[in-house]
């Protein structure tokens, strides 16, 4: 506080200085006053030791140096003495400015004091100078006056006072005047100090060198320092600039290792296309990041962050970013607010398949550009991707693609090793920074040595480039370090990298931070919280601390360049200039160090989120991980694999999710862990399946592992595991191994409770059941299954249990079954309920399914007519949701009408595009009767050899995996194309016979009855 009484503050003070000096009856002013006191250390000594003579030249030559130094920063002698004085900053200045210039003086009185002892010869020529702000009366005599300020004030005495406790050749400043000159000069904080005079202590802040405010791509402290060794890399990015100016996009991807410079570059790039672009898009991933999704986008845009103590953004936030930088479309904004997970977001998405989801986002990505675009060229610059999640890298990989038709610069930095296939589609240039030469580290030496400390640079060069080796940060580094230390010199430097150091770098931060007292704890609990810290998250890593401390700490570690402010809505907050010191820090910890820090993190986050909204629920679970509290971390895993689910982020979920196995794994053998095995399992069945394929291997054996361990669990806990069971079910090789897995089930779920266990249990009979060509039992569990439909429940089911409703399903496989079996009445009332009852919920990949449900009901029927009207309904809604698979069935079943309507060529051509997505989809369940489709549109063409061996292979695949519902139609099928080949003989009559005896095991009244008819129009006679 500014020293008139204790209870001014410097705000308050600067508002009074404003007011035109506050004018006083006895002819003063109160002014904020700025003094300065300097004084030679041991100079009784020295006169004792020298000439009389030499020691009074010696004298007049500092006290001249001094006064220059005083002068030519606008300082006024107040007075003179032999060995030191006292300078007051003139009143007419800004007291911002009036103290950064006191500080200047100040450091440059110690400079000149070197400088005259060096020439004098006496290298014991040492000074000490003291610095102090505060309200003072300035008397009127001072306007007569050029050499004195009549003034009186607490400054002056606190300056003599830090002057008297200073080190040699150090600038000792209060805690006023640090504060006026905090932008401007860099300080380390050297304790509270009982001074002669005062009542309470004064924080004492030692001033280092000048500076400006720093951020992430300005060099600490030279912000206008040259670039060296990269005029190949400006002018390469300068004629991928003027490619983008003359409309075609360009990529560059800039590669090295931590430090080279990477984000100098960029700055440069964001300087240099400032006039002619459009907008400036800047990403930067983030440590950590790999598994939260988008991550770079939601982090670069912090007032879209939290809001009211709630995790993540609001919709509203993401549509105002949006359309602030020009994105109007409600779709584009729609979709980024579900993947961002934002509140308040739509949830149609949630009703479609992550496949559909990326499709949009990549829509969405595309019509972004074209909008951003509209006004010119624009820069999207993405930092560290290495640390990129997937759901950023896809999208980026888009932008790849189509960035030859936007007027866009994406310019990519990464360390080296990252391959960046996704960014080959836009072949960027690739620019891999190398390490400075010896003359060029001499150079960047040069410019980023203190200015103090000069003189020293020639002895310090040799050990200064050979510790650097030649990366810019590690110069800056200690560069900083010898502006900090007093007394440093070539020896001292040495010694301070040791060989037992892990790194050169970690050795010069440990140099640097060793000096800085208990704001070292404070840098090591920053390291541990990771990208971004407040002061009450710091506090809670440091108990001990006070939170005048903890701010204290922090303000030093930003004035010395370790640390920066971040902008942040509402909160200040502090973040690491350059990740790599994060990194570093961290690393040097020791483990029972770092476990302690995690914890505590873990249990002040956990216990209240609002304490650092930044934090996911994926980030919160690494911290409880390093804190060694496994079993919590399995739990925030799991959720946040559930999370990321949820918005289609199913890469991330899946590293979540498997994360969260292996550590169940760490936990050992025990029944306590089974639980949670089964929830992580639960949660990444349905991810991996959806991610690798239903019958893949890991798919498989991921249900396998499941059902073994919930096996194990009580009875009467095991309707909680019916996700494992049912997807056990679901993954089974064929349909017959389908079937007795769903018996199996129903028989241990016999006894459970819970009506919606029961339903899905039937679903599951009835689903393989129908498959098999069991009619009788379809239809009992079908209805024995929709008398324990309950609505509300089916909403979190239907995402659970096979993507669909399972009324839905119940009521269209009900409908096919009644018309397999002669019930033709019955199956067009109850696929009349199914798609009036589609539609009312309103749920798209239920509609999807009701919707092949359709077709399927009018290609049995051979409504061709009707097959037509669904399949054009079948396009229009793949292609508003990004369907794929349904588009396939769209044009497979729209092509058998149009065959089937006059034009045989066309509409052959139509169904074999469907069927060649669906098999490249794996979408190919019903793959028997899209082979009988096939057959028979060959067999119309008089293909017939060509139309066998399709008809051959259909019915090999229905006997190989038990879908069996249609066999005796393709045993049909093949008789007759037998027959119109001029084929006759016992195959023709055997494959009718085979027809007729599986529709009658059946009960497919509709098929026997075909098949008798073809017996009819053959004139086959049928034994037996």
């Amino acid at each position: 506080m500014l020293r008139e009484s204790r209870t001014n503050t410097p705000r308050k003070a600067a508002s009074r200085a404003k007011r035109a000096g506050s004018v006083l009856a006895h002819g003063g002013e109160r002014r904020i006053v700025t003094a300065l006191c300097y004084d030679l250390v041991g100079s009784t000594d020295l006169l004792h030791l020298m000439d009389i003579e030499d020691y009074q030249e010696l004298m007049l030559t500092f006290q001249r140096a001094a006064k220059q130094a005083i002068a030519s920063h606008s300082g006024v002698m107040q007075h003179e003495a032999g060995d030191g004085g006292v300078a007051l900053f003139p009143i007419g200045l800004d007291a911002r400015d009036a103290a950064s210039l006191a500080i200047r003086a100040g450091l440059a009185i110690v400079d000149a004091c070197e400088r005259v002892g060096r020439e004098g010869r006496r290298e014991d020529l040492r000074v000490r100078v003291g610095i102090a702000t505060s309200i003072a009366l300035v008397r009127d005599q001072w306007q007569d006056s050029g050499t004195e300020e009549p003034v009186t004030g607490a400054a002056l005495a606190m300056a003599a006072r830090l002057e008297a406790i200073a080190d040699p050749n150090s600038v000792l400043v209060s805690e006023d005047t640090r504060n006026l000159a905090g932008r401007s000069h860099a300080f380390v904080f050297q304790g509270s100090k009982a001074l002669k005079g005062f009542a309470a202590p004064e924080k004492v802040w030692r001033a280092l060198e000048h500076k400006i405010e720093v951020d992430r791509f300005y060099a600490y402290g030279r912000v206008a320092g040259p670039l060296i060794n990269r005029e190949h890399e400006l002018k390469t990015i300068a004629g991928a600039w003027d490619g983008v100016l003359a409309g075609h996009g360009a990529a560059i991807l800039m590669q090295g290792e931590a430090g080279i410079g990477k984000s100098r570059l960029l700055r440069e790039l964001r300087r240099r296309t400032r006039d002619r672009r459009a907008k400036l898009f800047f990403f930067q991933c983030l440590p950590g990041g790999l598994r939260s999704t988008l991550h770079p986008l939601l982090h670069s845009f912090p007032a879209a962050l939290s809001q009211g103590g709630q995790m993540g953004p609001t919709a509203s936030a993401v549509q105002a970013l949006f359309e602030r930088n020009g994105i109007f479309d409600p779709e584009v904004t729609q979709v980024f607010a579900y993947l961002l997970g934002a509140q308040g977001r739509s949830q149609l998405l949630s009703n479609e398949s992550p496949k559909a989801i990326r499709e949009r986002a990549h829509s969405a990505v595309r019509r972004a550009l074209e909008a951003i675009c509209r006004n010119g060229p624009i820069v999207v610059a993405v930092e560290d991707v290495h640390w990129i999640d997937p759901t950023s890298q896809d999208l980026l990989g888009e932008v790849a693609r189509i960035i030859d038709r936007y007027p866009v610069f994406l310019v990519v930095t990464s360390r080296p090793g990252m391959p960046c296939e996704w960014l080959a589609p836009a072949r960027p240039t690739r620019l891999s920074l190398q390490p400075l030469d010896r003359d060029e580290t001499k150079r960047a030496i040069e410019a980023k040595w203190p200015q103090h400390r000069l003189a020293m640079l020639p002895d310090l060069f040799e050990v200064t480039e050979r510790i650097s080796g030649g990366i810019p940060l590690f110069i800056e580094e200690i560069c900083q370090w010898v502006a900090q230390k007093a007394g440093v010199d070539k020896s001292s430097l040495a010694d301070s990298i040791k060989p037992a150091h892990l790194s050169a770098f970690e050795a010069i931060l440990d140099a640097r931070l060793e000096h800085l007292g208990s704001a070292r704890d404070v840098a090591r609990a920053a390291a541990v919280a990771g990208t971004q810290a407040t002061l009450p998250l710091l506090r809670a890593l440091l108990p001990d601390f006070g939170k005048k401390a903890i701010a204290s700490a922090a303000d030093m570690l930003c004035e010395t360049g370790f640390l920066t402010r971040v902008r942040a809505p509402g909160r200040t907050a502090y973040g690491f200039r350059h990740v790599l010191i994060q990194e570093t820090i961290y690393n040097a910890l020791l483990r029972k160090q770092r476990q302690v820090l995690h914890r505590r993190f873990y249990a002040a986050v956990s216990h209240n989120r609002g304490m650092a909204t930044w934090v996911d629920t994926g980030r919160l679970a690494e911290h409880a991980e390093r804190a060694g509290l496994l079993e919590e971390a399995i739990e925030l895993f799991i959720a946040a694999g559930k999370e990321s689910s949820s918005r289609s982020a199913m890469i991330e979920a899946r590293q979540y999710l498997e994360h969260a196995v292996v550590l169940c794994g760490q936990l050992g053998d025990g029944r306590a862990v089974e639980p949670l095995q089964l929830s992580a399992l639960t949660a990444l069945g349905p991810v991996l399946t959806g991610l690798v394929g239903l019958n893949s291997p890991p798919a498989r054996k991921l249900y396998e592992d499941g059902v073994e361990i919930a096996r194990r669990q009580p009875m009467e806990e095991q309707s909680k595991w019916f996700p494992i069971y049912w997807g056990w079910w679901l993954t089974g090789s064929d349909f017959r191994v389908m079937h007795d897995r769903a018996l199996e089930v129903q028989s241990m779920l016999a006894k459970a409770d819970d009506p919606e266990i029961r339903l899905q249990v039937n679903h599951c009979i009835w689903a393989i059941d129908f498959n098999l060509g069991r009619h009788r039992e379809t239809q009992e569990a079908i209805r024995a299954g929709l008398a324990l439909y309950d609505e509300k429940r089916a909403k979190s089911s239907r995402t659970e249990f096979g993507g669909h409703d399972a009324k839905v399903c119940g009521l269209g496989q009900l409908a096919l079954s009644l018309w397999l079996t002669g019930q033709t009445k019955a199956s067009d009332a109850a696929l009349a309920r199914m798609i009036a009852f589609v539609d009312r919920i309103a749920h798209a990949p239920s509609k999807a399914h009701s919707l092949d449900t359709e077709a399927v009901s009018a290609f049995y029927r051979e409504d061709f007519e009707r097959l037509a009207d669904v399949s054009a309904r079948m396009a229009d809604f793949a292609g508003k949701h990004a369907m794929q698979s349904l588009s396939g069935l769209s044009r497979l079943f729209g092509g058998w009408a149009e065959a089937h309507r006059g034009a045989l060529q066309h509409g052959h051509d139509t169904f074999c595009e469907g069927l060649t997505l669906l098999r490249s989809l794996g979408a190919v369940a019903d793959l028997p009767i899209y082979l009988y489709m096939h057959a028979t549109l060959l067999g119309l063409a008089g293909k017939f050899e060509a139309a066998i061996d399709i008809a051959n292979e259909a019915i090999a695949k229905a006997e190989e995996t038990g879908h069996a519902y249609w066999l005796a139609e393709l045993h049909r099928c093949r008789a007759m194309l037998h027959a119109r080949a001029g084929v006759r003989g016992g195959a023709l009559a055997a494959d009718l016979r085979s027809a007729v005896e599986i529709a009658e095991t059946q009960g497919a009244r509709t098929l026997r009855r075909r098949a008798k008819e073809s017996i009819r129009e053959l004139g086959v006679a049928i034994r037996g």
